[in-house]
């Protein structure tokens, strides 16, 4: 711990700067303030709080928190995040047992301050939001760390000694580890932890959303294809390859990150589309029969996308990031398909495909035949929506279950 502290102090003028420039960048200066640990006036004391790292994380344990809501609906939750999209997250929910912050720079002044104002009853980090002050601290001031849903990747069991060290330093902090499946607990087991101090729960992502807001559906009569959580690069294939097809349907993309909207927009041109088929949601633009892409180029709306949508394309796995979550999709009963890369999300691949509940494809040229081939073959399409209700019917209980094992701490 010493070694990380003397680093963290070292790099502490970078990181200042780093955040002074992303929150005037972002025009938000709440996102200055609170991670350095002020302008925490409005938020209650005494709450259960869970840190997630962003959007994923975030839209993963909010039926929980729904399900906590009901069984004591007067204890405040707070949801703490590194980013400005899962905080509008949790902004959009708009309930008012529910509050956001972000979360502080795991330097100690800053923790503490944190802590010392808000006084929470028990902290739970969100699958590897594993910080070292932050969970050091609290273990001090007395306030119990859970992890819930935890993960670990091969990448961080496979670090150095020094990085092994300090997690095995923590780990003995944490109170307890609730986690995915037998490997995340073997990852957290050579890492460091104790056997009686990890437990398999199952994925809070295999539940299904806490709401839907249906405001979006009217918005187009026509059948559409989703391409959810695009990356650089794949808006240019994936619309390359759509064109190709020339179909009736129309193509919505939803970037990752939304404010690349320019660059997108210049590639969707580069792969020859008309400018004037391309509307976007950011705008308002209205979408006529002539309009061959929508782009959703907003935050927070996805979700609202998915259950209309004729078949949804997963990105983010056609490059080398990783893959997206696709449950998400699938909670909707969808017919999903994606791409070779889901290094981040192995179980849930296996989960999907094995059963035959999603489809995978390794090149953009065999994206093409399969589009045409579910967008014409409605029985096809049928076979995989009716098999992915079938493979996630049996995980409705991991939410009560993680529910019991919170429920301890709030009853105390």
């Amino acid at each position: 711990m010493f070694l990380y502290r003397l680093l963290i102090f070292i790099l502490s003028p970078l990181i200042l700067a780093h955040l002074i420039w992303k929150s005037f960048r972002l025009g938000q200066s709440r996102f200055l303030s609170q991670r350095l640990g002020y302008r925490l006036q409005h938020l209650p004391q005494g709450c259960i709080w869970f840190h997630c790292a962003s959007v994923g994380e975030t839209n993963t344990i909010l039926p929980l928190l729904h399900e906590l809501h009901k069984r004591h609906p007067d204890t405040p939750f707070l949801i703490t995040t590194n980013t400005t999209t899962g905080a509008e997250i949790v902004e959009r929910q708009n309930l008012p047992w529910l509050f956001h912050a972000f979360l502080p720079m795991d330097w100690c002044l800053t923790t503490l301050a944190f802590i010392r104002q808000l006084k929470p009853k028990a902290l739970y980090l969100v699958e590897t939001e594993l910080w070292p002050n932050l969970i050091v601290l609290c273990n001090g001031k007395g306030i119990p760390v859970n992890i819930i849903n935890g993960r670990l990747s091969n990448k961080t069991t496979k670090a150095n000694s020094w990085v092994r060290s300090v997690y095995k330093q923590i780990l003995s902090k944490v109170q307890h580890i609730y986690v995915r499946s037998e490997a995340d607990q073997k990852n957290y087991l050579s890492l460091g932890a104790m056997n009686n101090q990890v437990s398999i729960l199952g994925n809070l992502k295999f539940i299904p959303p806490a709401s839907i807001n249906a405001e979006s559906q009217a918005l187009t009569q026509r059948d559409y294809v989703l391409v959810a959580s695009s990356h650089n690069d794949e808006e240019f294939q994936i619309a390359k390859v759509w064109n190709t097809l020339n179909r009736k349907e129309l193509l919505v993309i939803a970037p990752r990150h939304p404010e690349r909207r320019d660059n997108i927009i210049k590639q969707l041109k580069q792969a020859g589309l008309d400018l004037n088929t391309i509307a976007l949601r950011s705008r308002n633009d209205s979408i006529n029969e002539q309009t061959r892409i929508y782009l959703l180029d907003t935050i927070g709306e996805l979700m609202q996308w998915f259950e209309p949508a004729k078949l949804i394309i997963m990105a983010g796995s056609f490059i080398h990031r990783g893959g997206h979550n696709i449950l998400e999709p699938a909670h909707f009963g969808k017919a999903i398909v994606f791409g070779p890369h889901m290094e981040s999300f192995i179980d849930e691949n296996e989960l999907l495909t094995e059963k035959g509940a999603a489809l995978q494809v390794q090149s953009f040229e065999e994206l093409g035949n399969t589009i045409a081939v579910l967008l014409d073959n409605k029985a096809s399409r049928i076979e995989l929506e009716d098999n992915v209700k079938k493979t996630l019917q049996p995980f409705a209980s991991i939410v009560t279950d993680y529910a019991d094992v919170i429920d301890k701490t709030i009853s105390q």
